[in-house]
């Protein structure tokens, strides 16, 4: 079969279609230049990289006809078993790797590009997302230019799958926690600068990374979490909503009018520059103790970190 396929290939003919698919790319490459000053950056780049995939469709689909190999290119198995020279798989080894740089560049413009998604998403969450999907996408290509020059691709996986669990056992904990990396960025419980509260430890977030999360304490300590174990505490984010509500217990004594102690407490909370106006703060009795009626004070402020608190 591959000597029937090469006594098919028309060299003059595959060099006609190459020659003129290349002259096309030169020209959607101008183009796509030309459309950066005329509409948004990222617009002109999805449409030079769709016209680039277009145009590899079609120069494969042109030299799989002008081979004679259409009825067995319907498979990667077909077309291995119907057998290609080393020039032929070079020449789809270039279409199929300019095809996937065109996709990756589309998905970039889907995933990190200003669209509905990016709307209901985070920019870290679009970036990590981005991130997979290209992993993704190249162990496809990988897998797919392996398969073009007949690489066995069972024996490939068996061998990588043994691998595979030999690591997993001798690097569980930094697997593990790698893993939960990907949860909490994807996530996001919580930013760099947020002031939040992990298990028992509370301080400023200072940095996220695959590994691990720092915070700076209060004390000024700089502490090293584990992903996997953030994320199997409870966290407390007090800087989430830019705001925070505070109770403050005072007791009033028995003999004291207590209509008069609580609007001293209102107007006096109210007048204070670090509380919020709305939501409006509340003096509310909660409990009677021996000698006082103790009453609690709730307020809310803005940009809240331990100084305020």
């Amino acid at each position: 079969m591959g000597l029937l396929l090469q006594s098919t290939v028309d060299p003059t003919k595959t060099l006609i279609v190459v020659v003129s698919a290349v002259t096309l790319g030169v020209v959607i490459w101008v183009l796509g230049k030309n459309l950066k000053s005329r509409i948004q950056s990222a617009n002109a780049e999805v449409i030079r990289a769709s016209l680039v995939l277009i145009l590899t469709s079609i120069v494969t689909g042109i030299l799989i006809v002008q081979w004679g190999a259409t009825g067995t290119a319907l498979s990667v198995v077909g077309l291995l078993e119907f057998g290609i020279g080393v020039s032929v798989r070079i020449l789809l080894t270039i279409l199929f790797v300019v095809a996937v740089y065109a996709f990756s560049r589309i998905l970039k413009r889907l995933l990190l590009g200003g669209n509905g998604y990016s709307r209901v998403t985070s920019a870290y969450q679009r970036r990590v997302s981005y991130y997979v999907s290209q992993v993704a996408v190249y162990i496809f290509s990988v897998f797919g230019i392996l398969s073009l020059w007949g690489v066995q691709l069972a024996d490939l996986l068996l061998g990588a799958g043994v691998l595979g669990i030999v690591l997993g056992f001798a690097a569980k904990e930094t697997l593990g926690s790698i893993l939960a990396g990907f949860i909490l960025m994807l996530s996001r419980p919580f930013s760099v600068g947020d002031w939040v509260q992990i298990g028992e430890h509370e301080g400023f977030i200072t940095e996220i990374t695959i590994n691990n999360v720092r915070l700076r304490n209060l004390d000024g300590e700089h502490i090293v979490l584990p992903n996997e174990a953030v994320q199997n505490r409870t966290i407390i984010n007090r800087s989430r909503e830019g705001k925070l509500r505070l109770r403050i217990e005072v007791g009033i004594d028995y003999d004291v009018d207590l209509d008069h102690a609580e609007t001293v407490a209102q107007d006096s909370i109210s007048e204070l520059d670090d509380v919020m106006n709305q939501p409006e703060p509340q003096v509310l009795p909660v409990r009677f103790d021996d000698s006082a009626v103790v009453f609690e004070l709730r307020f809310w402020i803005d940009s809240p970190t331990p100084q305020r608190k």
